[in-house]
């Protein structure tokens, strides 16, 4: 391939970890079209130093966040200013995006894409296993059995087959927690989301208010995106309104959750127990929430499975290649006000 040639290839920044990532081979496949390279997660300074080393070299369209970057908190104008002249596109392999400066890049030309379709299954099943422990108290019941008390003060408790639940936030996850609630046989669910679904995609859920829906469920899943208006989405007002005693799980974002809120709802009884993968300011957690056996916690776990790495690489690269085809990615959460300087 002559220098002219190779000059002419679209020029992608892959930020990954070589030794695991999954997408070799589509990456070779795509040499003719596309200049490569890689950078390896360090530190916060060395990558915007490699960063700025790369863009002195040549002009770059597209950079791709796999696992291990997310180590990052929070990516911003350090990480994608060197590129703002030619930068198009950028996908991240989480599917939040609240730690992504949006605007940033919407203001400079580039689409923002995510890849929701590989965390959505273990998610889900994760939430699923949160509302089974919440409902049957496993928590206390795992502590007492361990302090060598066996089955000393356990109480009954309800079952799922009885319990109204809501999903706030029905999109793809929210989705396959109904399915899934509704093949171990609860009967009543209801949603409520940006907008409501047609009829035909409701599958049996009913669509309400979030006052309604906080009235009305036993129980109260949260599936919504992290966004300034859903930031503290429950808090002191909501929480009056849920049943005395209900049960709340959450593996969206933490800060949905008002956690001083829920705090004090829980002291009163107003919320009788949690399920809880994600937290306000985590990796910091209520010590309330630690001590309680009250609340089952996981430490932003849900979709930590073997096989979502490979997925979620997959995922990126189908919206890398769509955007060559088309010029807009798979799954984009942007609208670039401007185009791209070339």
């Amino acid at each position: 391939m002559s220098n002219f040639t190779k000059s002419l290839r679209r020029g992608v920044v892959i930020l990954a970890q070589r030794d695991i990532f999954h997408g070799k081979k589509r990456l070779k496949a795509l040499e003719e079209r596309c200049h490569f390279a890689f950078v390896e997660p360090t530190t916060r300074d060395d990558v915007i130093s490699q960063l700025g080393k790369l863009a002195a070299e040549r002009p770059y369209e597209a950079m791709l966040f796999f696992p291990g970057f997310w180590i990052f908190k929070i990516w911003d104008k350090d990480l994608f200013g060197p590129f703002a002249g030619t930068l198009k596109l950028v996908v991240t392999s989480s599917a939040g995006y609240d730690h992504i400066d949006v605007d940033y890049l919407s203001q400079k030309g580039a689409y923002l894409a995510n890849s929701p379709a590989a965390v959505a299954e273990p998610t889900a099943m994760t939430t699923l296993m949160l509302i089974l422990q919440t409902v049957r108290n496993t928590t206390h019941a795992e502590m007492t059995l361990r302090r060598g008390k066996w089955r000393a003060g356990l109480e009954l408790t309800d079952d799922i087959r009885d319990m109204t639940i809501g999903i706030i936030g029905n999109g793809r996850i929210g989705q396959l927690v109904q399915k899934k609630l509704q093949a171990l046989g609860t009967k009543r669910i209801l949603y409520n989301s940006r907008r409501q679904l047609p009829p035909s995609d409701e599958n049996g859920a009913i669509y309400k208010s979030i006052d309604d829906l906080l009235k009305e469920s036993d129980l109260v899943t949260l599936h919504c995106p992290y966004t300034p208006e859903t930031r503290h989405l429950l808090s002191d007002a909501q929480f009056a309104l849920m049943k005395r005693g209900s049960y709340l799980v959450n593996t969206s974002r933490g800060p949905v959750i008002d956690e001083e809120a829920l705090v004090r709802a829980m002291k009163s009884g107003q919320i009788g127990r949690v399920g809880l993968d994600v937290f306000e300011n985590e990796p910091d957690v209520h010590p309330y929430l630690m001590q309680s056996e009250r609340a089952t916690l996981f430490p932003h776990w849900g979709s930590s499975v073997k096989r979502a790495i490979p997925d979620v690489d997959h995922e990126c690269l189908d919206n890398l290649e769509e955007w060559l085809k088309t010029g807009v990615p798979n799954t984009p959460v942007n609208k670039p006000i401007k185009t791209s300087e070339t």
